[in-house]
């Protein structure tokens, strides 16, 4: 009897043992993962990188190459095309209503052209893309990337001395100045080479 009971008591500490140790082992998984995926969460709202962005959906209207190349034409001519996803597409559809003084020039389209563009602007614009809008109430309606809490937040170490004040760059808004590939639609920090002063480095 005795005996017996010597077994089944070495079983529950064995059953005991493998129990706790099982949990422990959940439990460093389940915290490890927790520690990287908010490293990772992190290091995206710090950097530029595009991978984990929103995607409009192909069957919206402005979604198309043939949308992508005109806008590039029609406002790369005169300026950077502006990435539409820096600005809510409130923002756009007051801007693209006002192009005959489009910061005090003409650049009024064609009414066809100019709802093309639109549809372009408004099927990419920050309205999925939250964080360039954090900070901005909902009801603002910002007409320069300039004016969004997101940009600013971004460049506050930058001196105005060497943009505003610098007759290389002479303003903000002139991203590709010191973005080598805004072109492309890409402001990562690590890729600025300010003119007059070189790679910038915070």
């Amino acid at each position: 009897m005795m005996s017996n009971l010597n077994a089944l008591r070495t079983s529950l500490n064995a059953l005991r043992f493998a129990t706790g140790t099982l949990l422990l082992g959940s439990a460093l998984t389940l915290g490890i993962y927790g520690l990287s995926t908010l490293n990772n969460q992190s290091l995206a709202d710090d950097d530029d990188d595009e991978h984990s962005e929103y995607r409009p959906r192909p069957e919206q209207p402005g979604t198309g190459m043939a949308a992508t190349q005109q806008y590039k034409e029609e406002c790369g001519s005169c300026h950077l095309p502006y990435p539409a996803k820096l600005l809510p597409a409130r923002s756009w559809q007051t801007m693209m209503a006002s192009l005959d003084n489009h910061f005090g020039d003409d650049a009024s389209l064609s009414a066809a052209t100019q709802a093309e563009i639109l549809a372009y602007l408004s099927a990419h614009s920050a309205g999925n893309h939250t964080r360039y809008l954090k900070g901005l109430a909902y009801n603002d309606t910002p007409q320069r990337i300039t004016e969004l809490p997101y940009f600013r937040r971004k460049h506050r170490e930058v001196p105005e001395r060497m943009v505003s004040g610098n007759p290389q760059v002479g303003s903000f808004s002139q991203c590709d100045s010191c973005h080598k590939d805004a072109a492309q639609g890409k402001f990562n920090e690590h890729t600025v080479v300010i003119p007059g002063f070189g790679r910038w480095d915070d």
